[in-house]
């Protein structure tokens, strides 16, 4: 070796070491900064403010700056010459704390009505000694996130879950990114598009199903089939001279009919994983498990899961496809004997009607209604996975003509199959149906977005602040709600008072399904009467409580709010129904503090 190579190794060695340049302090100033707003931002947060715009229209200066620095910290590392994996994770954490988790941040305890009736029902496992109780509630029938987690609070001593409920929401949403990025690195490669992929999928994540419940780790076991069997397990059908999928035609040969180009990719064999069969078997192995676990989980999403294992089995585009046999039967066995009470007593929730366009009306026409805020937030909620499935569309030409595979958008279209048969399931059909497609579509809108920025190289400014403004948006439709979702603790404190002092066997009714009235009792005092016209008792108060006649009658800021901002019911509304019924004499107050009241059926009254 020459004196000039020996001279010239050490400055190589140590190039390193100058220091990380630009990029390379700026995006964790920009992440520490991010987290350090988050105090200031609850600081002066007005929560009292809260109208039918939501969460959005009561944050402080300091929420979006926070959000703001995320984005850029995301943006920055992104942009670097050598983007650094644990920096773009970090990154990607902080962006989650400062969006998905602002309401926990800036909000005292966990929000959604529903988190807090899940942990009722955790409750209700709990006290029964791990049996789930019979004849209250369907979801009963699909009880193993109730009992997994009757479990982890008797075997903590924990005696309640308020503050997993508050920080469960940004934690899953964690995990829900992993796997969408695990699917990315599979579907489009490379070191910087599937980091984009999960930033895409976290911003047009409006759907809020993240809470704590079932459905969020049924989420979470379908991403985990998912990337196993489009990561180590997949296999791609070939031609002879070994070239994926439907290679082009030369430009001298004459093109193929259709249905012969789909015989002979029929007919060729798929090529094998390239791990040792070890691997492989563990691996399926794996996955097995996940698509057995989710049966007693959730209602929907193992038909999500199946129908989307069967499109990748009848393409040949995983090993293993026995895996759609284990999924069929551990489904069908469970139904069969452990959801056996739903289709022996509710078949109707089963079958439901073949009424179409009244599941469409239920689930996104009638949404649409409240205030001007209520409306604009709901409009959003439309218009996003509209444009969603616009931009996953364009992704899918551009995956076509870069790898002649249309399979990934039927996988996202898949879970449209729901919308067409008959079910009963309520309001949510169409926010599971999108979810469900949603990990697919994001990976798909990235490569359009990637064909993009290849085209014209200075897109990436644009792109950036679109993803500025795409988060913002999700705080603004995720948290548009929050005027009649937002649950206080002294709230939670009073329930559970209720609760302890009622003897079993009362009924303790809210006025509207919001606020934590189902955090306990719902074994011992949530039984309610089916009255016709009174899906709430505040759809025509007075007369569907005398017909209801429960024993001890509940009301929070979130009833008064909801019946102000969704209902357009006049200010003090919920006021004026408890003083009608203390002057009928069949109700006295036993707790009040501004629109929290307590009710109770005096004694003697009819």
């Amino acid at each position: 070796m020459t004196d000039q190579h020996v001279a010239a190794a050490p400055s190589a060695i140590a190039a390193p070491a100058r220091g990380l340049g630009f990029f390379g302090w700026l995006s964790p100033v920009l992440a520490v900064a991010a987290v350090a707003l988050l105090p200031l931002a609850a600081a002066t947060t007005n929560l009292a403010a809260l109208d039918g715009w939501g969460l959005a229209r009561v944050l402080g200066p300091a929420a979006w700056a926070s959000l703001l620095c995320a984005v850029g910290a995301c943006v920055v590392e992104l942009w670097s010459p050598r983007p650094r994996v644990p920096m773009l994770g970090g990154a990607t954490a902080v962006l989650i704390l400062c969006s998905f988790g602002m309401p926990s941040v800036v909000e005292p305890a966990a929000r959604f009505t529903t988190a807090w009736l899940i942990a009722g029902f955790v409750d209700a496992v709990s006290v029964t000694g791990g049996h789930p109780p019979t004849d209250v509630d369907a979801r009963f029938s699909w009880p193993a996130f109730f009992a997994q987690w009757a479990f982890f609070r008797d075997a903590s001593g924990a005696t309640q879950l308020d503050d997993v409920l508050r920080w469960f929401p940004p934690v899953i949403v964690g995990v829900w990114a992993i796997g969408v990025y695990a699917l990315a690195q599979s579907m489009l490669g490379g070191t910087r598009a599937p980091w984009v992929a999960a930033w895409l999928f976290l911003g047009l994540n409006w759907i809020e199903q993240d809470y704590f419940s079932p459905q969020a780790i049924g989420i979470v076991l379908m991403l985990t089939v998912l990337s196993q069997v489009l990561g180590p397990l997949a296999t791609r059908r070939v031609d002879l001279a070994a070239v994926p999928g439907w290679p082009a035609r030369p430009p001298d040969t004459r093109q193929l009919p259709l249905w012969r180009r789909w015989v002979v990719a029929a007919m060729t064999p798929p090529n094998r994983p390239d791990l040792p069969p070890r691997q492989l078997l563990l691996i399926y192995f794996c996955a097995s498990l996940c698509v057995i676990a989710v049966a007693p989980e959730h209602q929907l999403t193992p038909f999500a899961i199946i129908g989307q294992l069967v499109v990748l089995a009848l393409v040949g585009r995983f090993r293993g496809r026995g895996l759609v046999l284990v999924a069929v039967l551990a489904v069908t066995v469970y139904f069969v004997i452990g959801a056996r009470e739903v289709w022996m007593t509710q078949l109707s929730l089963v079958t439901g009607s073949d009424d179409t366009g009244g599941a469409f009306e239920q689930n996104v026409i009638s949404r649409i209604e409240g205030d001007f805020g209520q409306v604009a937030v709901k409009v959003l909620r439309v218009v996003v996975p509209s444009l969603t499935w616009l931009l996953a569309i364009a992704g899918a030409w551009v995956y076509w003509r870069r790898k002649r595979d249309l399979v990934p958008i039927a996988l996202a279209a898949v879970p449209m199959a729901f919308a067409a048969t008959p079910q009963s399931y309520g309001g949510e059909l169409f926010l599971r149906i999108v979810l469900y497609g949603l990990p697919i579509l994001a990976i798909l809108g990235v490569d359009a977005l990637r064909a993009l920025v290849r085209w014209r190289p200075r897109m990436k400014y644009l792109l950036a602040a679109g993803m500025a403004l795409l988060f913002g948006s999700i705080v603004l439709i995720r948290g548009g709600n929050d005027a009649y979702m937002i649950v206080y603790p002294d709230e939670v404190a009073m329930v559970r008072q209720v609760y302890a002092t009622a003897p079993p066997g009362l009924e303790v009714v809210p006025l509207i399904n919001v606020g934590p009235y189902g955090v306990e009792g719902i074994t011992s005092h949530n039984r309610r009467s089916s009255i016709p016209g009174c899906r709430q008792l505040a759809d025509d108060p007075i007369r569907c409580i005398y017909a209801e006649d429960p024993d001890v009658l509940l009301s929070f800021d979130a009833v008064e709010a909801q019946g102000r901002y969704l209902d357009l019911r006049p200010p003090g509304w919920s006021l004026q129904v408890v003083q009608q019924l203390v002057a009928s004499g069949r109700y006295e107050i036993t707790y009040q503090n501004g629109y929290d009241v307590v009710l109770r059926r005096t004694t003697g009254s009819p």
